[in-house]
């Protein structure tokens, strides 16, 4: 049968289910915080080394175009314009660098595709240097291709998703615009530069004018909705300059300029005022990035800490619920516990003791002996705790119950064993008395069968008597030879005449406080014998001396008993047990066992060489004195007791009949077979008036003269009334004695 898990298991598991949900938020939450602290400093790395290069090149194309517009047809062997050149050619070796960086370590975040882009658009700046020195195109050509090179550029800053990790959203929109405002206003200065110097402006060039300055306007629309407040005081003052001032001034003029009139600007003017607005420009853009780095540095930090402080609180509380977790389990577990071993010490402990006590027949209080469980501080815990409480008050209360019935039917029994053993007795006085009057043989020998049934009843009378616990009224005071108390023994068994006790030599005698229970003892074994072994057979008893006391068999030849009914037997025959009211059929078990138990007498039962079964009777030294001196070795038949002496200490007033010994043949004859030993002859030791031709049949009365009836009769009632007159001695002597005690208390 599988086991069922213990109770700490299953708390683990009601616990383990929250503490792993705590575990799982908590590592979420941290892998989330680590996660964005990574971007941040991820893109801060992606600034570093994409970004800064990239704005580099940017400023250094957007300067270089506006040299190469403003000397358009000239560009070839300008100082400054060479300057310029070299500058830009620096930022594309740093940008070149870089991409052969992300090419052999590409990082989460970064596009190369757009690098890629960038490297291929810068490729075809030679070709663009070259055609703007030969003049080769026109100025406006030269410039769009450098605006298209500078958006490649601008590419790099366009991904929203790598600019939310270093800044929020909104405010990153507005720096990217802000930043294409100031685009916008270097192309318008470059479209612009060549036509005030021709001082005419073609519809081509002025269409593209328009263009920039609508979108650098609406850029910077959309970048004042966005931007931070920071970039937006940075551009507030720029706005408040003369120069940017006059800038917007001659965007509205050129935009309302006719190509056949007069420019609205002079050429010098319109560029120190776009250089001013275009720095102006460039300048924030630039700051707010470097503000905002600084910023994500800072944010950097600060999740560093969140971290640490999620990290650690997270594990101090994941930690604290695994305690408290398993001192509240601890905490159950230990009032379950001891509500257990208070259960198992009321079941195994308390519970026994107390039977014991009942079993003794002491006093018992229900509420001393229920004590009162440790209240639980749960709930739950403490109504069973309560509920236990009750059933163990119950229990209690009816085991003293039971105990208080079985004694009350205990004295029941006594009562009515004292009643009817004293009407017995007082029956046996009557049959004495009749038999003494009787003169009719056929009434004598009626009598004398009834005092033999009453006998036998007084017996069972006395077994209700070992029951209650209480001694039988018959008592000796004087040892009895064992030899007498087994013939006496095997008188009060019905079927007595199939009895045969073995020679006894040396045998003890038998101190007088044990000698009626050891005859009730025997008696109960031979009946036992004598009614489980077919009627043709015979019971042997015998008795041997032993080193520690005398030993006593009882030995039929019935169909005896298997293994497992003996062994079952004996284990009540060692340890009495309590008498039980539904096993009354095997009342004599209890009684014997009762009996060995009160003077230390050890019982056997065994199987027999003739497979019936042997009881064995080790009567112990404690209750045995000096050996008589051995009788003839002779086997006594029951069938024959009229053959016995007459012996003083006689245990029953009418267990044994003795008559006076009559002129006997030989008893004994030589059996060649034997090596001379003696051997019995059947009925050599009756009575004239008792042999039989046939020893198993009831004698036929009709066929004796009645002289031989008499004289039976009368040897037999003298044998009687020995008896019964040592009994009334012994009788009145017990109550002298009682009698004389109560006189002392």
């Amino acid at each position: 049968m599988r086991s069922a898990p213990p109770i700490r298991r299953k708390i683990l598991r009601i616990l383990l289910v929250p503490l792993v949900s705590l575990v799982g938020l908590w590592g979420y939450i941290a892998y989330s915080m680590v996660s964005e602290t990574t971007g941040f400093a991820q893109s801060r790395g992606e600034w570093d080394a994409v970004g800064a290069p990239s704005r580099e090149l940017i400023i250094a194309l957007q300067r270089e175009r506006l040299l190469t517009a403003e000397l358009a047809g000239r560009a070839a062997g300008d100082t400054q314009l060479a300057t310029q050149r070299h500058v830009t050619d620096q930022a594309v070796a740093r940008v070149r660098d870089v991409a052969a960086g992300l090419a052999e370590q590409p990082q989460a975040g970064t596009a190369p595709e757009t690098v890629r882009a960038l490297l291929k658009a810068l490729d075809g700046l030679a070709g663009l240097r070259a055609a703007a020195d030969l003049g080769d195109e026109a100025a406006l050509t030269t410039t769009e291709k450098y605006n298209v090179m500078i958006g490649v550029a601008n590419q790099q800053f366009g991904g929203a998703e790598r600019l939310t990790e270093v800044y929020s959203y909104r405010v990153l929109r507005g720096l990217s615009a802000y930043s294409s405002a100031a685009e916008y206003a270097s192309r318008e200065a470059a479209v612009l530069a060549p036509a005030l110097e021709r001082g005419q402006m073609t519809s081509t060039e002025h269409a593209a004018f328009v263009a920039a300055m609508t979108a650098r306007r609406v850029q910077l629309a959309d970048a004042l909705r966005d931007i931070g407040p920071e970039l937006r005081a940075l551009h507030e003052r720029l706005v408040a300059t003369p120069s940017y001032q006059r800038f917007e001034q001659a965007e509205d003029a050129v935009y309302a300029w006719n190509a056949r009139g007069m420019p609205p600007v002079t050429a010098t003017a319109w560029r120190l005022d776009a250089a001013e607005a275009f720095a102006g420009l460039s300048g924030n853009s630039s700051q707010e990035v470097r503000r905002a780095t600084l910023k994500g540095e800072t944010r950097v930090v600060e999740g560093l800490v969140r971290i640490g402080v999620v990290l650690g609180l997270g594990l101090l509380a994941v930690l604290l619920s695994i305690v408290l977790s398993y001192r509240f389990g601890r905490s159950m577990i230990d009032e379950l516990r001891k509500l257990q071993a208070s259960a198992v010490e009321l079941a195994e402990v308390r519970l026994p003791k107390l039977v014991e006590r009942l079993r003794k027949g002491e006093d018992v209080d229900p509420a001393e002996t229920t004590a009162e469980l440790e209240q639980a501080r749960t709930a739950e815990v403490e109504r069973v705790v309560q509920a236990f409480s009750a059933v163990q008050r119950t229990a209690v209360e009816a085991a003293v119950g039971q105990a208080t019935l079985r004694k009350g039917v205990g004295q029941v029994f006594l009562n009515l064993a004292r009643r009817n053993q004293a009407l017995l007795h007082r029956q046996l006085t009557l049959l004495d008395a009749m038999e003494r009057k009787a003169e009719d043989p056929d009434t004598l020998e009626g009598l004398f069968k009834l005092d033999h049934f009453t006998t036998r009843m007084r017996r069972h009378a006395e077994n209700l008597i070992i029951l209650s616990d209480a001694a039988p009224g018959r008592r000796w005071r004087d040892p009895v030879p064992i030899h007498d108390v087994i013939r006496s023994a095997a008188l009060e068994v019905e079927d007595y005449t199939r009895v045969t006790i073995q020679p006894m030599p040396q045998a003890p005698m038998l101190a007088g406080a044990a000698v009626t229970d050891v005859i009730h003892l025997i008696a109960e074994l031979i009946e036992n014998a004598t009614s489980f072994s077919p009627p043709n057979t015979s019971v042997q008893v015998r008795g041997l001396a032993a080193a520690n006391g005398f030993a006593i068999e009882v030995e039929d030849r019935g169909l005896g008993m298997n293994t497992a009914t003996m062994a079952e037997l004996n284990a009540q025959l060692a340890t009495p047990p309590e008498f039980d009211l539904a096993g009354s059929d095997r009342m004599g078990i209890f009684v014997v066992s009762r009996l060995a138990a009160r003077h230390g007498i050890k019982v056997t039962l065994r199987q027999s060489p003739y497979d019936g079964t042997t009881a064995i009777l080790m009567v112990p030294v404690s209750v045995l004195t000096e050996p008589v001196q051995a009788r003839p070795h002779t086997t006594v038949s029951l069938f024959e007791p009229a053959s016995a002496p007459p012996v003083r200490q006689v245990p029953a007033p009418s267990a044994v009949r003795t008559l006076p010994p009559p002129p006997s043949p030989a008893r004994y004859e030589t059996d060649d077979d034997l090596d001379g030993l003696p051997v019995r002859v059947r009925q050599a030791s009756l009575a004239p008036q008792l042999r039989k031709t046939r020893p198993r049949q009831e004698p036929d009365i009709s066929t004796r003269s009645p002289q031989e009836l008499h004289d039976l009769m009368t040897s037999m009632q003298e044998g009687w009334r020995q008896g019964r007159r040592e009994a009334e001695e012994s009788r009145d002597m017990r109550d002298e004695r009682d009698d004389h005690g109560r006189h002392e208390i």
